[in-house]
């Protein structure tokens, strides 16, 4: 999005629960739903409240969320200060883990006050119930966006469509697992009346805010991943086509108000938030009702990157900064390879020491002293950087950064296209949208032409373009190819431990331990 959502989101029940202790909200007011939506106003604040949802000062999910949709594959490793990613990064993960709880959690507060809308919007605007559809719409598509992360990290989930009023609603507080294609059809129903009831584009006050072209992309992307493991609906490809292809080319970027930005760097500029490549962000800004901000600068800039405490602990290997070529301008921002220090003096830097990451080594060096930079004992990866780059606000909070959490980029319409055209049999077709992804980088153009080889350069173009956005478990479960991930990664990859072989359970996470002891009406996923 490209939208400052700063309005204290206005919460509409009491105590929303949804299996139970981890989904209890804390009411920031007791108005009543008649107070809340007795005019449009009310309706705006409510539906704001909706995104607000999505960044509630309870800031660890951020972090989880990152982890378990960017580690365990075969460039992902340990950061400067250890492993953060542990054990997610070697598949040693189990159902009583943290991350799962957390972001399962974020996910049906969410889906909880999408509901609260959806149920009670036309109260605002008796007479004119149909002012009330785009509202309705911007919920629908949130939640819509809750469960689609939902379905692909844990597979069946609890179906919520409809309020809980009370605590006496145990068939929607203690509801069974739905089926993932059940879930599927629920989010294209919310995705398509979205679509249909939002504005083309987005503007003024407005910016930000989702409209049919944000439905639209995340329709083709849901359409893709139908199409891909495990429902292997292909069918669903030429859906994909069908949908990405009204967002794509001139009269339709302009129409929806996308486009390729000309500096790949510029996209996550502070000053350039809520740009045009922008289809879905949601703003992490510190402030008094949220001093944390967006947590992920502070676990994933190497120390002394803009603030010099920064902590590290998620890395990317040098193999995969190997497979960048070097006039690609992506490389030298997704990965931190070297640096100059900033920010008090830490590990035994100082500011203004040069920091270089020694591949042969496996750590950085600070080239002043030609000591490492952090832990010497194990090799850690080169940390991730594709995040403004600037310091935290004066007083914030010491993981406190003001930067959007960009969740779906234009790049991945047109990657995601091609991909759908490659699969459809149009590879002549899906080629230019390859090479648009890569002369915006500066990299070289690809020639590749037979459908298995446009395949293998697609996705590792999706990697080169959107490695760090929380799509490359997701790509890898619908590819099929988590076997093939597990088997290219090597024990040093790993700190203190080895590669855990490869088995089905791994191609989903297990459901939160914690969800399962508060609601006898829930099951694991197979093997956990």
């Amino acid at each position: 999005m490209r939208y400052q959502i700063t309005a204290i989101a206005v919460l509409l029940m009491l105590s929303i629960v949804a299996c139970k202790d981890n989904l209890e909200e804390s009411p920031y007011s007791s108005l009543s739903k008649e107070v809340v939506f007795k005019d449009e106003d009310g309706l705006n604040q409510a539906t704001i409240g909706v995104y607000h949802a999505w960044t509630a000062p309870d800031f660890s999910d951020i972090t989880n969320r990152f982890i378990l949709t960017e580690s365990g594959h075969r460039y992902a490793t340990a950061g400067i200060l250890g492993s953060g990613s542990d054990p997610y990064y070697r598949f040693g993960h189990v159902a009583t883990s943290g991350a799962f709880a957390s972001v399962w959690a974020r996910f049906y507060k969410i889906i909880l006050r999408a509901n609260t809308v959806i149920a009670n919007a036309k109260m605002a605007v008796p007479g004119e119930e149909e002012e009330a559809d785009p509202y309705i719409a911007e919920a629908r598509f949130l939640r819509a966006y809750a469960y689609f992360n939902l379905v692909r990290l844990f597979g069946e989930v609890p179906l919520l469509l409809d309020e809980i009023k009370s605590l006496d609603d145990t068939g929607l507080i203690f509801a069974p697992r739905s089926l993932p294609l059940a879930v599927y059809e629920a989010i294209i129903a919310d995705l398509t009346f979205a679509e249909a009831n939002l504005p083309d584009s987005r503007g003024g006050a407005e910016l930000g805010r989702v409209s049919a072209g944000t439905a639209k992309a995340m329709l083709g992307k849901v359409y893709l991943t139908m199409a891909g493991k495990p429902l292997s609906l292909t069918a669903n490809y030429q859906k994909a086509v069908d949908k990405l292809s009204e967002l794509v080319g001139p009269v339709n970027e302009e129409k929806y108000d996308f486009e390729l930005l000309p500096v790949f760097s510029d996209v996550w500029s502070l000053t350039n938030e809520r740009n045009r490549e922008i289809v879905l962000s949601f703003g992490y800004f510190v402030n008094s009702s949220n001093p944390n901000g967006n947590i992920l600068p502070f676990n994933l800039f190497p120390s002394g990157l803009v603030n010099g405490d920064e902590q590290t602990n998620y890395g990317l290997t040098y193999d995969f900064y190997k497979l960048f070529e070097k006039t690609d301008v992506r490389r030298g921002f997704t990965l931190v390879e070297k640096y100059v220090f900033q920010g008090g003096a830490r590990a035994g830097a100082e500011p203004g020491d040069s920091i270089i990451y020694n591949p042969t080594l496996g750590n950085y060096i600070n080239k002043r002293t030609n000591a490492s930079l952090g832990h010497d004992d194990f090799k850690y990866g080169i940390a991730y950087g594709k995040l403004a780059r600037v310091a935290r606000p004066a007083g914030a909070a010491i993981q406190g950064y003001s930067s959007d959490l960009i969740e779906m980029r234009f790049p991945d319409v047109l990657l995601s296209l091609a991909e759908a055209l490659v699969e459809t049999g149009k590879t002549a077709e899906a080629l230019p949208l390859l090479n648009r992804v890569r002369a915006r980088a500066k990299a070289t153009a690809s020639k590749a032409a037979t459908v298995a080889d446009l395949r293998a350069a697609i996705r590792k173009e999706r990697r080169l373009e959107l490695t760090g956005e929380m799509t490359t478990v997701f790509d890898i479960r619908r590819w099929g190819t988590l076997s093939e991930e597990i088997a290219a990664m090597s024990d040093d990859q790993i700190v203190d431990n080895v590669v855990l072989p490869y088995t089905p359970k791994l191609e989903l996470y297990p459901v939160p331990q914690s969800q399962i002891d508060a609601n006898p009406n829930l099951s694991q996923n197979e093997g956990w």
